[in-house]
């Protein structure tokens, strides 16, 4: 069967434009530096807590780190090392000892530290636990983390303590933290301290369950926003608690100094607390 000319002629123009386009070059747009997104930038901004030692027990910090996979541990070490927003609490960098390294292996961080006159100074420390389970609750908070493993100069070190042995790798011991009985500022407290970390949902599961219906929580993320901005550079001043019989209101003055004159500009506001399932909400409904 012979094929038409016409057709022939068909293929070998149809066959000479696929050669043309497999060799020839095709250009395309190239990205400016500005839009490229390298696969190495992985680090991510989140809110750890952070344990300190104060008045024979630990006290919780939230601190808000930035973070890259390989890097959590380091970064809670160093912001251990930066201390505490409250000077009266305390870790082992106040005491004069410091961090050699910092090593994550198998879910067990080994922190190596420096043996000097003054961690033996630490050792006859009451407080010593503390400073140690300071160290080990902070990085146990991330949930790869399952233990610490505490070197002295590189070396397990033989220490009874609490129950264990400081040769062995920790684990968190909340039994250690200060529990109090929350009070309707330390509410207020709370919830600001989530509101200027930009948890807003830390901050929203605060409120009582009327608030709640009142403000959705798109609405509560502006309320939060509108309130740093307009507490921009302002310190908390005073605080104190007016008590009714069925409610608790909270007055809070903050104050910065007014340009370069000395002048201090202070603002005040206030929030109601009520008990809603016996625990302390904040009520925004002025109801």
């Amino acid at each position: 069967m012979k094929i038409p000319i016409s057709i022939m002629i068909l293929l070998i123009i149809l066959a000479s434009i696929g050669l043309i386009a497999i060799n020839t070059e095709l250009s395309y747009d190239s990205l400016e530096p500005i839009q490229y997104i390298s696969p190495e930038n992985g680090n991510i901004k989140l809110t750890s807590t952070l344990y300190f030692v104060y008045d024979h027990a630990l006290r919780k910090e939230s601190r808000s780190i930035v973070v890259d996979d390989k890097n959590y541990d380091q970064v809670i070490i160093l912001n251990l090392s930066y201390g505490s927003k409250n000077s009266y609490f305390k870790t082992i960098y106040d005491k004069g000892i410091n961090v050699n390294s910092v090593d994550l292996i198998n879910n067990t961080c080994y922190v190596n530290i420096d043996k000097t006159s003054q961690f033996d100074a630490l050792l006859s420390d009451i407080d010593f636990p503390l400073y140690i389970w300071s160290i080990v609750n902070s990085l146990t908070e991330n949930t790869h983390i399952k233990n610490v493993q505490i070197l002295i100069d590189g070396k397990q070190f033989d220490y009874p303590l609490n129950g264990h042995n400081l040769n062995e790798p920790l684990s968190m011991d909340v039994k250690l933290v200060y529990n109090k009985i929350p009070t309707a500022a330390d509410i207020v407290l709370d919830f600001l301290e989530n509101i200027n970390l930009k948890r807003f949902d830390l901050a929203y599961n605060l409120l009582d369950r009327k608030s709640q219906e009142l403000y959705s929580y798109s609405d509560f993320i502006i309320y939060g926003n509108k309130f740093i901005n307009l507490h921009n550079d302002f310190q908390r001043d005073t605080i104190y608690t007016r008590v009714y019989s069925d409610f608790q209101e909270v007055f809070i003055k903050f104050a910065k100094q007014y340009e370069s004159d000395g002048f201090m500009l202070n603002t005040y506001d206030k929030w109601r607390v009520v008990k809603e399932d016996e625990i302390y909400r904040i009520n925004m409904t002025n109801d």
